[in-house]
C-alpha cells in the first residue's frame, strides 16, 4: 500500500447501502485460545485474518497445536488438544503489537510446564501487563516482566495454575479479567476473581458468553467477583464468528455524518460485542436505528447534536464519535476513558493532535476530550496529513473525515493490517471517493 492516501470527499448522502464485514478481531483471538483449550476440531468461519490475529495463530501453531487456515475461505480449523506443556526449553514468542495475545497467552501460558517468554514491538513494550502479572501470581503462578518494569517481555516460569482466589485492577484493560477467566476452567481449583473497577465491561461479558457457549458456565457477582470452577470446554463442530462490530463504526459514521442510511448485514441485538453500542451513540447525536433479525439500518438526515457520554463501556468508539462530533451543532464531551492512553497509541493526546490540525478546537482532559465543532462564523475546516501514530483506529476515523473535509491525507495506511487489511478497498467501494 502507498504511503499516504488521499481521501476524496463525498458530495451527496449515502443511500442504499449495505456492508457485511470481515469477522470480529475481539470473537477470532478468543475463539481461537477456547478451541485449543477444548478437545476435538473446531472449524471458525468468518475467520479475520489480520496482523493481531495472526500474531495469536503462529503462536498457537508454534507451541505445536494443529491450526489449519483456509484463507480464501475465511476457514480455520482448530484441532483442539488442552494446555501447552513443554519441559526442556525456554519457548520464545512475537506478538507484535497485539494486546490481546500478548494477555491472553500469558494466562494461557501459565497453565503449562517450562519457561515461556512473550515479546512484541516496541509499543507493546511501553503498554503495562502488572496488573494480569499480579493477579496471576496470587494465583500461584511465577510470572514477572523481563526487565521488573510492569511492561512486557514477559517471562513465564509455569507449573500449571494451581487456582484460588485473587484481586485484580481491572481499570487499565478488560483483557486482564477476560485473559484469568478463559484460562480458569484448566485451574487445579477453583478460581475467584474480584475487582471494583473493571473498564470495558461489554467485553468481559462476550467473554464469558463465549465461555458458556463452549459448555463452561462462570458464577459471577455483576463485575465484582467471578467464580470458574474446574472443567473443560466442549468441542464445537462449527463456530460463525460475528462481523466486526468495531470495524461497523466507520460505515456508520461516515453515512451519519453525509445523510443517507447503511445497513449493517450479520449484526443484530443480540449480538455479543458491546461495541454495536455505537448505533445507540449516534441515535442519541439525531440518526435512526431500525434493528433486524440479522442486521440493522441506519438512517441519518446528516443534522447531529453534540453530547455528553460515558464512553467507558466502549472505548475504542470514542475515535470514530471524536470525528462524528467535528460535524454536529454543538460540542461533545466524551468522559472516564483515561485507558485510551495506553492503548496502540496515546490516543486521547493522539486524537487532540490530529483533530486541531483540521481546524477543530479541542480541549484534551486526563480521561476524555470535548470537541467544538466549527459552526461560528468564519470557522472553517482545512485539509491535513493526519499522523496515525501506527494505530488501526486513528487511520479509519480520520478516513471518515475526509469525506467532508478536502484535502484529507491519511499518513502510513497500511497500519489498518492490525484489524482490517482490506479497510480502504471496502471504504472506497462504500463511498466511491478514495
Amino acid at each position: 500500500m502507498n504511503e499516504q492516501y488521499s481521501i476524496i470527499p463525498v458530495k451527496k448522502p449515502l443511500t442504499g447501502k449495505t456492508v457485511r464485514l470481515p469477522g470480529s478481531k475481539s470473537i477470532t483471538n478468543r475463539t481461537l485460545i477456547i478451541s485449543c483449550l477444548a478437545g476435538g476440531t473446531t472449524l471458525l468461519r468468518n475467520f479475520l485474518l489480520s496482523d493481531d490475529t495472526s500474531h495469536m495463530l503462529k503462536a498457537l501453531q508454534e507451541m505445536g497445536h494443529t491450526i489449519e487456515l483456509n484463507s480464501s475461505q475465511m476457514e480455520c480449523e482448530v484441532f483442539g488438544r488442552g494446555p501447552f506443556r513443554s519441559f526442556d526449553r525456554i519457548n520464545n514468542f512475537f506478538i507484535g503489537n497485539a494486546g490481546t495475545a500478548m494477555r491472553f497467552l500469558t494466562s494461557y501460558l501459565s497453565l503449562g510446564e517450562g519457561m515461556f517468554r512473550i515479546d512484541g514491538d516496541s509499543r507493546m513494550r511501553q503498554r503495562p501487563i502488572q496488573d494480569l502479572i499480579d493477579a496471576l501470581n496470587q494465583l500461584g503462578c511465577n510470572v514477572r516482566t523481563e526487565q521488573d518494569n510492569g511492561n512486557p517481555p514477559v517471562i513465564i516460569k509455569a507449573k500449571g495454575l494451581p487456582g484460588g482466589s485473587c484481586t485484580i485492577v481491572g481499570k487499565n484493560s478488560s483483557q486482564y479479567i477476560s485473559s484469568i477467566l478463559m484460562s480458569a476452567p484448566y485451574a487445579r481449583s477453583s478460581v475467584t476473581l474480584k475487582t471494583n473497577d473493571a473498564a470495558s465491561k461489554p467485553y468481559i461479558d462476550m467473554t464469558i458468553g463465549m465461555m458458556k457457549q463452549f459448555g463452561v458456565k462462570i458464577s459471577r457477582d455483576e463485575y465484582r467477583s467471578f467464580e470458574v470452577a474446574p472443567g473443560a470446554y466442549r468441542m464445537m463442530p462449527k463456530y460463525e464468528i460475528e462481523p466486526d462490530a468495531s470495524t461497523a463504526s466507520y460505515f456508520l459514521a461516515a453515512a451519519a455524518i453525509l445523510g443517507g442510511d447503511v445497513e449493517i448485514g450479520g449484526l443484530s441485538r443480540d449480538s455479543i460485542q458491546g461495541d454495536t453500542g455505537f448505533a445507540g451513540v449516534l441515535e442519541k447525536m439525531g440518526c435512526e436505528v431500525e434493528w433486524k433479525e440479522s442486521s440493522f439500518i441506519l438512517r441519518s438526515d446528516g443534522r447531529l447534536k453534540g453530547i455528553d457520554i460515558d464512553m467507558n463501556h466502549i472505548p475504542d468508539m470514542v475515535l470514530t464519535l471524536a470525528v462524528v462530533a467535528l460535524f454536529t451543532d454543538s460540542p461533545t464531551r466524551i468522559r472516564n476513558v483515561a485507558n485510551l492512553r495506553i492503548k496502540e497509541s496515546d490516543r486521547i493526546k493522539a486524537l487532540s493532535s490530529e483533530l486541531k490540525k483540521l481546524g477543530a478546537r479541542v480541549n484534551e482532559w486526563d480521561d476524555g476530550l470535548e470537541i467544538f465543532p466549527n459552526i461560528l462564523p468564519g470557522e472553517k475546516y482545512h485539509g491535513a496529513s493526519i499522523q496515525t501514530y501506527n494505530d488501526h483506529r486513528i487511520a479509519m476515523a480520520f478516513a471518515v473525515a475526509g469525506l467532508r473535509i478536502e484535502g484529507v491525507i491519511i499518513e502510513n495506511p497500511a497500519c489498518v493490517s492490525k484489524t482490517f487489511p482490506e479497510f480502504f478497498d471496502y471504504f472506497e467501494d462504500f463511498t466511491g471517493g478514495i
